[in-house]
């Protein structure tokens, strides 16, 4: 059969659940094809390949544009579609206007095969686990245990059709799963679907990891790695004790990871730096504790924050540090001691987002009982990471100083006093600008490409490939 993936839209690092998903279907002898609405057009996709199966990953955003494409798309073929990943997980309640066939839930690569393994015979898929039809809703089967079972990751679907061939950057995921329960994330929803369901954290071997490294550098520019794991590293295990030493070896090739910082120490930081690690990002969230620990459910245990940050840099390893703004009960003061924190703590780039509660987390659910926002209206995409706060609890004037700090925050720990004093007075009293975003822009560009990726400008096609996006601080646990 022909499988069509399709994703609403490709950033700077290819969709691994595709690749993975892919490697399935071609392990029972399918063809797989790729479209990304961003920048190829479904319909003409759908009459060149003449697909079976239509088969759509979608985030958190995206589902309208995946549903009305679509619905325009069976119009000149007939093909059984499909729907996985965070949307259809979070939100099976969309099912019926989403106009699929099937919704995937959790963890697709064995759910999406035992599919695959109907259609082809002819059978009805109906009680499949994980799937969701018309006529049924089906529990989700345990984790995978042993996550080396799975076939290679079929890297080539994605990488090899679109720009990321030219990218100097490529990521790669080394473990399933975060451990934490922070409020704000998603991950709490999957702890609940799957309780009793295996381990919610698992890892690919070293060996396994390595190959898929190797194999991807063989084909493709590769001058630097980035790891997108929720965390790297939990301790300095046999794991990491062997990967330090078998990574510079066969790879040696720098790279960024995420890390939690209450899990780091020494011994940790002495494995990674012998592994060739470049950079870290971690996140503090906001300066409060009270917010941090009872708001944000970011439990980092007594930490001296500072004093680990300036350890790390101290290995010679860079530091993007993430700030949530806005969050509620925090005060303007809190975000603006993520200023001086910064300056004191060394850190190499310190990143900003505006405080977003999505649907089905605890911090949606406080926000809404808290009437901070409502629910009827909030629309809670990702793009509010980097727009003025909604929330009803400040004022717009809370919010501009916020936004500014969001723009200008990086700029202001780098100024030496007294001109960071008179930088501080500025952003209080003037609104956010155009000016303000060019000078964010620019100091982003500036630190991301040459301190924590250490990236080349490439100017290929016309088209600049640096590869990051303003969500890469935001996903570590």
């Amino acid at each position: 059969m022909k499988i069509l993936f399709v994703i609403h839209d490709l950033d700077f690092a290819d969709h691994m659940a595709i690749a993975y998903l892919s490697a399935v279907a071609k392990q029972i002898n399918h063809q797989t094809f790729f479209c990304s609405l961003d920048r190829n057009d479904l319909i003409a996709s759908v009459k060149e390949v003449s697909p079976d199966i239509v088969a759509y990953s979608v985030n958190i955003i995206g589902f309208k544009k995946i549903m009305q494409a679509n619905r325009e798309a069976i119009k000149i073929h007939k093909f059984i579609s499909i729907m996985g990943g965070p949307h259809p997980t979070i939100s099976p309640e969309t099912f019926t206007e989403s106009g699929m066939d099937a919704y995937c839930i959790g963890e697709g690569e064995y759910p999406f095969r035992d599919f695959l393994l109907r259609v082809e015979a002819g059978n009805p898929y109906d009680d499949v686990a994980n799937l969701i039809t018309k006529n049924r809703v089906n529990p989700v089967r345990p984790l995978i245990t042993n996550l080396d079972e799975l076939p290679p990751a079929d890297r080539d679907l994605v990488i090899s059709n679109s720009h990321l061939k030219y990218a100097a950057k490529k990521t790669f995921y080394v473990t399933r799963g975060c451990p934490f329960s922070c409020a704000y994330c998603c991950n709490n929803y999957y702890h609940k679907l799957y309780r009793g369901k295996g381990a919610a954290v698992r890892r690919f071997s070293v060996e396994r990891t390595l190959r898929e490294i190797e194999d991807v550098g063989s084909k493709y520019r590769m001058d630097f790695v980035k790891f997108g794991d929720d965390c790297f590293a939990f301790k300095a295990d046999e794991w990491l004790e062997e990967f330090s030493e078998n990574y510079p070896q066969r790879v040696g090739v720098p790279f960024n990871c995420y890390l939690r910082l209450d899990t780091v120490d020494d011994a940790m930081l002495r494995l990674l730096k012998k592994a060739g690690c470049f950079s870290v990002h971690l996140s503090v969230d906001s300066t409060s504790r009270h917010v941090r620990e009872n708001i944000l459910k970011r439990q980092m245990r007594n930490e001296n924050i500072e004093e680990k940050l300036r350890k790390i840099k101290d290995y010679g390893i860079n530091t993007w540090v993430n700030y949530m703004l806005a969050a509620p009960e925090s005060t303007l003061q809190d975000d603006l001691e993520t200023i001086k924190m910064s300056k004191r703590a060394r850190v190499t780039y310190p990143s900003y987002t505006i405080t977003v509660p999505m649907e089905k987390t605890d911090l949606y659910d406080y926000c809404v009982e808290h009437s901070l926002i409502d629910p009827s209206t909030y629309l809670g995409d990702m793009s509010g990471l980097a727009k003025k706060s909604v929330l009803s609890c400040f004022t717009e004037k809370e919010k501009n100083i916020r936004f500014n700090i969001f723009l200008l925050g990086a700029w202001l720990a780098k100024l030496p006093f007294p001109v960071d004093r008179v930088a501080l007075l500025l952003i209080k009293a003037i609104p956010p600008n155009k000016f303000f975003r060019k000078m964010y822009e620019f100091l982003f560009e500036y630190y991301v490409e040459r301190k924590i990726f250490k990236l080349k400008k490439d100017n290929l096609r016309g088209k600049r490939f640096l590869d990051y996006g303003n969500n890469e601080a935001v996903n570590n646990g």
